[in-house]
């Protein structure tokens, strides 16, 4: 790992200890792309420099602990303009980086469908575009064949700046195929799927939780940002709710502008979501600041509000008092570990309890003469119960509304039944 010193910055607005949480944040991102944080630096100012972030004095801390302790880089916690950044560089002896940067170095490497990596790329050339720094060798590399030249007299700034933009539409064309095509599977999808989506901040444990639950084999580490795709699987809770549930990016504070824009397609389970459950780790000492951080990006995402629960997870890290705190503060919430399998009945409980209402039980007469198609009863519900009749037979059955008036069409020798008797279609119990 290369050492590097962090910068943080002190407006009236916040507290001391949200700038150290945010720096020991830094510390761990730059981890994650082989960099420590050996050094943290920290001004305190009414707002930002607008040509160096930071005052001249600073500047000049950073330099003599970047020379003294031959660091190999310096990384701001807040994101900066990009003159800001070049106008630091002629002062300090090492490159100059930001927290933006670093979240896109982490995407970058975890990215692994096309679609992942288009986001990411996208994302990246709109942070470098008025950057354009060292860029040159690998926009020529990703030009390949695009047959651009620098005309006579031409500046190589406006040739890099061209490639990036035919780059950018590129990407741009492709992530509107993607999404065209998530359009036409979201419209072909069944009316009677309950759509539940895992929301949270980074490393709360989404990923276990998705596959403790579902057996998914999701990636799940301690790593930042290891779920970048949205990965989507049936949950068993009940013979009859088809539940799909999904795992999402996990979010972070100051996450990039374009970054989520470019992930707003992938999202769209969080727009289509009949529930969210939003996975906090229980054990985290400013969870507040957390549930702030997603509830602010979710709103980002969303025309309506979708109902949402608390999903403390981790609980196994908690000692039985801080449990019962945690508890009495959020008597709606969940509390599991998912790690442990603490509280994963509790759960599917609790969405069985929650879409109750869409199911129907009902007792239906079939003829006799209709007994063939018996078998198709368990395709659209579930068969509780049959009672042999004369004529035909009683079934007691279990389902979705939509599935009932599906089964009803397709097989209109069934009728339903009210106290044994056959009853006129679309009348219930």
């Amino acid at each position: 790992m290369q050492d590097v010193v962090m910068i943080g910055v002190k407006r009236p607005s916040d507290r001391a200890w949200e700038i150290e949480n945010y720096l020991d944040e830094l510390k761990m991102l730059c981890e994650n792309v082989d960099l420590r944080g050996k050094f943290r630096l920290v001004q305190k100012r009414e707002q930002p420099d607008p040509a160096l972030f930071v005052g001249r004095g600073m500047v000049e801390k950073i330099h003599n602990l970047v020379v003294n302790e031959s660091l190999k880089a310096v990384i701001f916690d807040d994101e900066l303009s990009p003159s800001q950044q070049r106008n630091l560089e002629k002062l300090i002896p090492v490159p100059v980086y930001d927290r933006t940067f670093v979240i896109l170095s982490i995407f970058l490497e975890r990215a692994k469908t096309k679609e992942a990596k288009a986001q990411v790329d996208l994302a990246r050339l709109k942070y470098e575009y008025p950057r354009l720094k060292r860029m040159w060798s690998h926009l020529h590399r990703q030009a390949g064949g695009t047959g651009i030249r620098g005309g006579e007299g031409e500046k190589q700034l406006e040739v890099d700046r061209r490639i990036a933009r035919r780059r950018m539409q590129r990407l741009e064309k492709t992530l509107a195929k993607f999404e065209q095509g998530r359009n036409t599977r979201k419209k072909a999808r069944s009316q009677d799927i309950i759509n539940i989506a895992l929301v949270g901040y980074t490393n709360a444990g989404k990923s276990t939780l998705m596959n403790q639950l579902t057996k998914a084999n999701v990636e799940a580490d301690d790593r930042l940002f290891v779920t970048l795709d949205a990965t989507s699987r049936l949950w068993s809770v009940d013979p009859v709710m088809k539940i799909v549930l999904s795992d999402t990016v996990g979010f972070i504070r100051k996450l990039p502008h374009d970054l989520v824009a470019s992930f707003q397609s992938t999202l769209t389970e969080v727009q289509d979501a009949d529930l969210l459950f939003h996975v906090m780790e229980a054990s985290h000492p400013h969870l507040d600041e957390l549930k702030k951080t997603v509830e602010g990006v979710i709103d980002s995402l969303l025309d309506e509000p979708i109902p949402t629960v608390l999903v403390f997870n981790k609980i196994d890290n908690l000692s039985k008092m801080e449990l019962k705190s945690l508890k009495r503060e959020y008597p709606d919430a969940l509390f599991v570990s998912a790690l442990d399998r603490i509280g994963l009945d509790d759960m599917r409980e609790f969405v069985r309890r929650r879409f109750h209402h869409r199911l129907r039980q009902v007792q239906l007469f079939m003829p006799n003469e209709a007994m063939g198609q018996f078998y198709r009863l368990n395709d659209f519900g579930q068969i509780t119960n049959t009672h042999h009749l004369e004529n035909g037979m009683r079934v007691h059955f279990r389902g979705f509304s939509e599935r009932l008036d599906a089964l009803l069409r397709e097989v209109p020798e069934l009728q339903l039944m009210e106290k044994g008797k056959p009853a006129p279609v679309g009348e219930s119990v």
